[in-house]
């Protein structure tokens, strides 16, 4: 596999200047996790797991644990692909989450904005092109098979720090891996989990509650 390349679509915040007063603790960038965050796609995932086990002959605990095992082989090539397929046939009855895309332009008037996803590139380009965003930086499963990584190459590709991210996602992996690569963290818990007592990340119900709590962070 080739050296991975994030793919640019440039969506960036029309004021990035950084002030070294407040650069400890001021929020410069966000970056969004897609599926399940700022949008729905519904796959039976289930059926996609068992589509992948009979490929290749074997049980499989989670897809995200098996890119990560058989990254930059041609059985990952094999594997996304497939997977991909799936992706795409649901595509046409994807769901646009919490009017994300107004929230998207309103942040990046302010803030670098970036994305991360599981998805491949491919289909991650289908999807901002149908909720109408032109450009944004992004790293997908195509790039690393790991969250954390994906962060880290969003990062990279401006001249802040870690520190000045905040990461949203729906997953735990989401918001653990932002800790482990030193952003703040913000889960969309769209399912209840019991996270009253949770001290190292903010739990929000939906996007609509992100403004407010950006604003009290910074």
């Amino acid at each position: 596999m080739n050296q991975p390349t994030i793919e640019i679509y440039i969506f960036r915040a029309t004021s990035m200047e950084r002030n070294t007063g407040d650069y400890m603790t001021k929020i410069r960038g966000i970056i969004f996790d897609l599926d399940g965050t700022l949008v729905h796609l519904p796959i039976d995932w289930r059926r996609v797991l068992n589509t992948i086990e009979e490929m290749l002959g074997t049980k499989i605990k989670s897809l995200i644990g098996l890119y990560a095992e058989i990254w930059g082989t041609k059985t990952y090539e094999a594997v996304s692909r497939k997977v991909e397929e799936f992706e795409i046939d649901s595509l046409d009855k994807m769901e646009i989450l919490d009017d994300s895309p107004r929230l998207l332009k309103s942040l990046s008037t302010k803030y670098f904005i970036g994305l991360v996803t599981f998805q491949s590139r491919k289909v991650a380009r289908k999807i901002i092109e149908r909720i109408g965003i032109d450009e944004i930086m992004m790293a997908t499963r195509d790039d690393s098979p790991t969250r954390a990584d994906q962060i880290s190459l969003v990062i990279s590709s401006t001249t802040l720090n870690p520190r000045d991210f905040l990461v949203v996602g729906d997953r735990l992996n989401d918001v653990y891996s932002a800790l482990r690569v030193g952003c703040k963290a913000v889960l969309v818990d769209r399912i209840g989990r019991n996270l009253q007592n949770e001290k190292k990340f903010i739990v929000i119900r939906n996007l609509k509650n992100l403004p407010k709590i950006i604003k009290e962070i910074e």
